[in-house]
């Protein structure tokens, strides 16, 4: 391995965890003191911090990814990025200046039309709490923190404090909604709360995310992000031929679904 490509190692591992000198060593089988000198000239580069125990990561709050993308996935990338610009209703700075970076690497005619989203997303009304939200809840999520939610949910006039463990960040499919779901001193099951109605944030001390905690299980039986408790029920629909089996085609509407195409052009 050539020093250029242990770097390039270093700094996927670096960005993924936390390493002591040592165990960097020993990951790339090579001494301490060239680990040393690499983390020493990589600080030129990147923001590191060092954790309790005294290994070192990268500040994944400062860090941008470069990556190298082909035509399709600049478009894909477009794609998403315009939804989220079109789902933004305040004047909302992470968005815009992710935009604003996206665009940067991305060619013409992209490229200007994200800097015009991002202009249309700066030109809208200023909400410094929505903001502040945002971006204490992502950086819980992120660093595996609690948070001190302060929320008020649809129909109630009073707010509740939780103390929260972040354990997913999920969009609707549904809507422009994004939602907080995780385990609150307030209930015993976990739960889901939307971004939106969350008032105030605060950081609290490091969480451990339970080894048993399965996402894609968790969201199995959901319609979008909704859940219930109980076995689910299965349920069958029968499409009459045309527009009906052609609408019903260009969309995903449950994760398990099933489409069985019908003799007469329908389907079940």
């Amino acid at each position: 391995m050539t020093r250029s490509e242990r770097l390039d190692e270093m700094k996927v591992l670096y960005f993924a965890r936390a390493y002591s000198d040592i165990e960097m060593a020993e990951r790339l089988a090579v001494d301490r003191t060239t680990v040393y000198r690499d983390r020493m000239a990589l600080e030129s580069e990147h923001v590191f911090v060092q954790d309790e125990e005294g290994r070192w990561r990268f500040d994944r709050s400062r860090y941008l990814s470069n990556i190298r993308v082909n035509l399709a996935e600049a478009l894909s990338l477009y794609l998403a990025a315009r939804r989220t610009s079109q789902q933004t209703r305040v004047a909302h700075m992470p968005v815009a200046s992710a935009l604003e970076k996206l665009a940067v690497t991305l060619r013409q005619p992209l490229t200007t039309r994200l800097v015009r989203a991002a202009d249309h997303i700066l030109a809208q009304r200023q909400d410094p709490a929505r903001t502040m939200v945002f971006e204490r809840v992502a950086e819980a999520w992120i660093e595996n923190r609690q948070l001190r939610l302060h929320y008020r949910a649809f129909g109630r006039d009073e707010e509740k404090v939780h103390r929260f463990s972040p354990y997913l960040l999920e969009p609707s499919p549904w809507n422009d909604g994004i939602y907080l779901i995780g385990q609150s001193d307030l209930a015993r099951q976990i739960i889901t709360l939307k971004l939106d109605r969350i008032t105030q944030a605060a950081l609290l001390g490091p969480f451990a995310l339970p080894e048993e905690f399965d996402e894609g299980q968790l969201l199995r039986h959901a319609w979008g992000i909704w859940g219930g408790e109980g076995m689910p029920e299965i349920v069958r629909l029968k499409f009459a031929p045309g527009q009906a089996t052609r609408r019903l085609k260009e969309s995903i509407w449950h994760p398990l679904e099933q489409v069985i195409d019908l003799p007469d052009g329908g389907c079940l």
